[in-house]
Protein backbone atom coordinates (compact mmCIF):
# COMPACT_ATOMS: atom_id res chain seq x y z
CA UNK A 1 0.00 0.00 0.00
CA UNK A 2 1.43 3.47 -0.97
CA UNK A 3 2.29 5.79 1.80
CA UNK A 4 -0.72 7.77 2.90
CA UNK A 5 0.20 11.61 2.68
CA UNK A 6 -3.80 12.65 4.60
CA UNK A 7 -5.22 9.86 6.93
CA UNK A 8 -9.14 10.82 8.51
CA UNK A 9 -8.96 8.32 11.14
CA UNK A 10 -12.84 8.05 12.76
CA UNK A 11 -13.14 11.78 12.68
CA UNK A 12 -16.54 13.59 12.97
CA UNK A 13 -17.22 17.49 12.85
CA UNK A 14 -19.48 19.14 13.18
CA UNK A 15 -21.25 21.22 9.52
CA UNK A 16 -22.39 24.78 10.00
CA UNK A 17 -25.78 25.80 9.63
CA UNK A 18 -27.73 22.43 11.11
CA UNK A 19 -27.25 19.12 13.01
CA UNK A 20 -25.39 17.94 10.25
CA UNK A 21 -21.69 16.19 10.93
CA UNK A 22 -18.94 15.06 8.60
CA UNK A 23 -17.99 11.39 9.42
CA UNK A 24 -15.08 10.35 7.47
CA UNK A 25 -12.31 7.67 7.74
CA UNK A 26 -10.13 8.16 4.71
CA UNK A 27 -6.55 7.27 3.75
CA UNK A 28 -5.00 9.93 0.46
CA UNK A 29 -2.04 8.29 -0.94
CA UNK A 30 1.29 10.13 -1.18
CA UNK A 31 1.35 11.79 -4.89
CA UNK A 32 -2.27 11.07 -5.54
CA UNK A 33 -4.90 14.21 -7.26
CA UNK A 34 -8.15 13.60 -5.31
CA UNK A 35 -11.30 15.76 -6.50
CA UNK A 36 -14.30 15.66 -3.87
CA UNK A 37 -17.77 17.00 -5.35
CA UNK A 38 -20.97 16.68 -4.02
CA UNK A 39 -24.11 19.54 -3.30
CA UNK A 40 -23.94 22.16 -0.95
CA UNK A 41 -23.46 21.78 2.28
CA UNK A 42 -21.98 18.30 1.96
CA UNK A 43 -19.16 18.80 3.93
CA UNK A 44 -16.38 19.46 1.12
CA UNK A 45 -14.79 22.95 2.50
CA UNK A 46 -15.11 21.45 5.62
CA UNK A 47 -12.74 18.45 4.64
CA UNK A 48 -10.38 20.58 3.14
CA UNK A 49 -9.82 23.12 5.97
CA UNK A 50 -9.53 20.07 8.37
CA UNK A 51 -6.86 18.37 5.96
CA UNK A 52 -5.73 22.28 6.64
CA UNK A 53 -5.67 21.90 10.11
CA UNK A 54 -7.27 24.99 10.50
CA UNK A 55 -10.30 23.45 12.29
CA UNK A 56 -10.11 20.72 14.91
CA UNK A 57 -12.19 17.21 14.76
CA UNK A 58 -14.49 17.01 17.75
CA UNK A 59 -13.34 13.11 17.61
CA UNK A 60 -11.15 10.99 15.52
CA UNK A 61 -7.53 12.40 13.95
CA UNK A 62 -6.24 13.79 11.31
CA UNK A 63 -3.08 13.23 9.91
CA UNK A 64 -1.26 14.97 7.48
CA UNK A 65 2.78 14.02 6.25
CA UNK A 66 2.97 12.16 9.28
CA UNK A 67 1.87 14.55 11.86
CA UNK A 68 -1.20 14.47 13.55
CA UNK A 69 -2.59 18.54 13.61
CA UNK A 70 -3.87 18.31 17.30
CA UNK A 71 0.24 17.73 18.04
CA UNK A 72 2.08 20.67 15.93
CA UNK A 73 3.29 23.82 17.41
CA UNK A 74 3.24 26.47 14.30
CA UNK A 75 6.71 27.54 15.87
CA UNK A 76 8.29 24.24 15.30
CA UNK A 77 10.29 24.74 11.83
CA UNK A 78 9.57 20.86 10.84
CA UNK A 79 6.05 21.65 11.10
CA UNK A 80 3.74 20.02 8.35
CA UNK A 81 2.11 23.59 7.96
CA UNK A 82 5.59 24.60 5.87
CA UNK A 83 5.05 21.67 3.31
CA UNK A 84 1.08 22.20 3.03
CA UNK A 85 -0.51 24.34 0.38
CA UNK A 86 -4.09 25.87 0.73
CA UNK A 87 -6.49 27.84 -0.92
CA UNK A 88 -9.74 28.21 0.71
CA UNK A 89 -12.85 29.53 -1.32
CA UNK A 90 -11.91 33.32 0.02
CA UNK A 91 -8.10 33.94 -1.53
CA UNK A 92 -7.01 35.54 0.85
CA UNK A 93 -3.94 37.56 -0.38
CA UNK A 94 -3.47 40.53 1.12
CA UNK A 95 -5.16 43.81 0.06
CA UNK A 96 -2.04 46.08 0.95
CA UNK A 97 0.48 44.20 -0.75
CA UNK A 98 0.16 43.73 -5.02
CA UNK A 99 -0.10 40.47 -6.50
CA UNK A 100 3.80 40.20 -6.97
CA UNK A 101 4.10 40.94 -2.81
CA UNK A 102 1.66 38.45 -2.12
CA UNK A 103 3.32 35.45 -4.29
CA UNK A 104 6.66 36.38 -2.84
CA UNK A 105 6.17 36.76 1.06
CA UNK A 106 5.97 33.32 1.92
CA UNK A 107 10.06 33.27 0.09
CA UNK A 108 10.45 36.28 2.35
CA UNK A 109 9.52 34.84 5.84
CA UNK A 110 10.75 31.35 4.97
CA UNK A 111 13.67 31.48 2.37
CA UNK A 112 15.57 34.78 3.51
CA UNK A 113 18.26 33.27 2.40
CA UNK A 114 17.58 33.30 -1.07
CA UNK A 115 18.91 35.73 -3.36
CA UNK A 116 16.59 38.59 -3.94
CA UNK A 117 16.87 38.08 -8.49
CA UNK A 118 16.19 34.23 -7.76
CA UNK A 119 13.14 34.89 -5.78
CA UNK A 120 11.66 37.72 -7.87
CA UNK A 121 12.56 34.82 -10.97
CA UNK A 122 10.83 32.21 -8.73
CA UNK A 123 7.71 34.43 -8.60
CA UNK A 124 7.91 35.51 -11.92
CA UNK A 125 7.56 32.27 -13.18
CA UNK A 126 4.39 31.20 -11.27
CA UNK A 127 2.52 34.50 -11.92
CA UNK A 128 3.39 33.74 -16.01
CA UNK A 129 2.91 30.26 -15.96
CA UNK A 130 -0.82 30.53 -14.42
CA UNK A 131 -1.26 34.02 -16.89
CA UNK A 132 -0.61 36.54 -14.38
CA UNK A 133 2.54 38.04 -15.15
CA UNK A 134 0.93 41.45 -16.47
CA UNK A 135 -1.12 41.86 -13.49
CA UNK A 136 2.18 41.80 -11.18
CA UNK A 137 1.86 45.20 -9.77
CA UNK A 138 -2.27 45.29 -8.89
CA UNK A 139 -3.81 45.34 -5.72
CA UNK A 140 -5.94 42.49 -4.78
CA UNK A 141 -8.78 45.24 -5.21
CA UNK A 142 -7.82 45.27 -8.56
CA UNK A 143 -8.46 41.79 -10.00
CA UNK A 144 -11.26 39.91 -10.53
CA UNK A 145 -12.15 36.72 -8.82
CA UNK A 146 -10.59 34.18 -11.18
CA UNK A 147 -7.16 36.19 -11.23
CA UNK A 148 -7.54 36.25 -7.54
CA UNK A 149 -7.60 32.50 -7.04
CA UNK A 150 -4.86 32.13 -9.05
CA UNK A 151 -2.76 34.55 -7.13
CA UNK A 152 -3.26 32.47 -4.38
CA UNK A 153 -2.82 28.92 -6.39
CA UNK A 154 0.41 31.00 -6.99
CA UNK A 155 1.30 31.65 -3.54
CA UNK A 156 0.25 28.06 -2.37
CA UNK A 157 2.54 26.36 -4.69
CA UNK A 158 5.81 28.88 -4.27
CA UNK A 159 7.37 26.57 -1.04
CA UNK A 160 7.41 23.89 -3.81
CA UNK A 161 4.70 21.88 -0.82
CA UNK A 162 4.16 17.91 -1.01
CA UNK A 163 0.35 18.72 -0.15
CA UNK A 164 -1.94 21.01 -2.12
CA UNK A 165 -5.02 21.71 -0.70
CA UNK A 166 -7.66 23.41 -2.84
CA UNK A 167 -11.75 24.59 -2.12
CA UNK A 168 -13.47 25.73 -5.63
CA UNK A 169 -10.12 26.14 -7.25
CA UNK A 170 -12.01 26.71 -10.29
CA UNK A 171 -14.62 29.53 -9.04
CA UNK A 172 -14.20 32.98 -11.25
CA UNK A 173 -12.30 30.88 -14.02
CA UNK A 174 -13.57 30.58 -17.67
CA UNK A 175 -13.45 26.85 -19.94
CA UNK A 176 -9.75 27.95 -21.28
CA UNK A 177 -8.49 29.37 -17.68
CA UNK A 178 -9.68 26.12 -16.00
CA UNK A 179 -7.90 24.00 -18.60
CA UNK A 180 -4.67 25.69 -18.39
CA UNK A 181 -4.90 25.32 -14.53
CA UNK A 182 -5.19 21.84 -14.67
CA UNK A 183 -2.32 21.68 -17.42
CA UNK A 184 -0.33 23.70 -14.58
CA UNK A 185 -1.35 21.08 -11.54
CA UNK A 186 -0.80 18.00 -14.12
CA UNK A 187 2.99 19.29 -14.90
CA UNK A 188 3.79 20.06 -11.07
CA UNK A 189 2.52 16.65 -10.18
CA UNK A 190 4.81 15.49 -13.05
CA UNK A 191 8.05 17.10 -11.45
CA UNK A 192 7.67 16.10 -8.18
CA UNK A 193 5.67 14.11 -6.21
CA UNK A 194 2.38 16.32 -4.93
CA UNK A 195 -0.53 15.62 -3.15
CA UNK A 196 -3.74 17.31 -4.37
CA UNK A 197 -6.90 17.34 -2.23
CA UNK A 198 -9.75 19.69 -4.21
CA UNK A 199 -13.21 20.21 -3.22
CA UNK A 200 -15.20 21.48 -6.29
CA UNK A 201 -19.09 22.50 -6.36
CA UNK A 202 -20.05 21.09 -10.16
CA UNK A 203 -17.83 18.61 -12.46
CA UNK A 204 -15.60 20.46 -14.46
CA UNK A 205 -12.09 19.44 -16.80
CA UNK A 206 -10.25 20.05 -13.17
CA UNK A 207 -11.81 16.44 -12.29
CA UNK A 208 -9.83 14.76 -15.22
CA UNK A 209 -6.91 15.38 -13.88
CA UNK A 210 -7.81 13.30 -10.53
CA UNK A 211 -6.91 9.25 -10.17
CA UNK A 212 -9.82 9.59 -7.64
CA UNK A 213 -13.53 10.95 -6.84
CA UNK A 214 -15.05 10.93 -3.72
CA UNK A 215 -18.58 11.84 -3.47
CA UNK A 216 -20.04 13.56 -0.55
CA UNK A 217 -23.34 14.38 0.67
CA UNK A 218 -25.26 15.52 4.04
CA UNK A 219 -21.42 14.56 5.68
CA UNK A 220 -21.21 11.19 4.71
CA UNK A 221 -18.83 9.47 1.59
CA UNK A 222 -21.43 8.51 -0.97
CA UNK A 223 -18.67 6.94 -3.36
CA UNK A 224 -15.05 6.93 -3.74
CA UNK A 225 -13.12 5.64 -6.38
CA UNK A 226 -12.52 5.90 -9.82
CA UNK A 227 -14.33 8.18 -11.82
CA UNK A 228 -15.59 5.26 -13.80
CA UNK A 229 -16.75 3.45 -10.86
CA UNK A 230 -18.28 6.43 -8.73
CA UNK A 231 -20.23 6.63 -11.90
CA UNK A 232 -21.94 2.99 -11.40
CA UNK A 233 -22.07 3.67 -7.68
CA UNK A 234 -24.21 6.99 -6.69
CA UNK A 235 -27.77 7.49 -7.23
CA UNK A 236 -29.15 9.37 -10.05
CA UNK A 237 -29.63 12.65 -7.73
CA UNK A 238 -26.04 12.78 -7.46
CA UNK A 239 -24.67 11.68 -11.18
CA UNK A 240 -24.40 15.56 -12.24
CA UNK A 241 -21.93 16.13 -9.89
CA UNK A 242 -20.09 13.11 -11.65
CA UNK A 243 -20.34 13.40 -15.26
Amino acid sequence: MSEAAIIFEKVRAPMLGGDLYLEMELRIAAGACVACVGPSRAGKSLMVELAAGLVAPQAGRVRVLGQDWSEVSDDDPRSARLRVGVVLQQPGLLSNMTLFNNVLLPLRYHRGAMPDHHREQTVMGQLERLGLASLRDRFPAELNQGEARRGAIARALILEPDVLLLDDPVAGLDADMVLGLKAYIDERRAQRSLTVLAALRASSPFVDAADRLIVLCEGHVEADGTRDVVRDMVPPALRRYVD
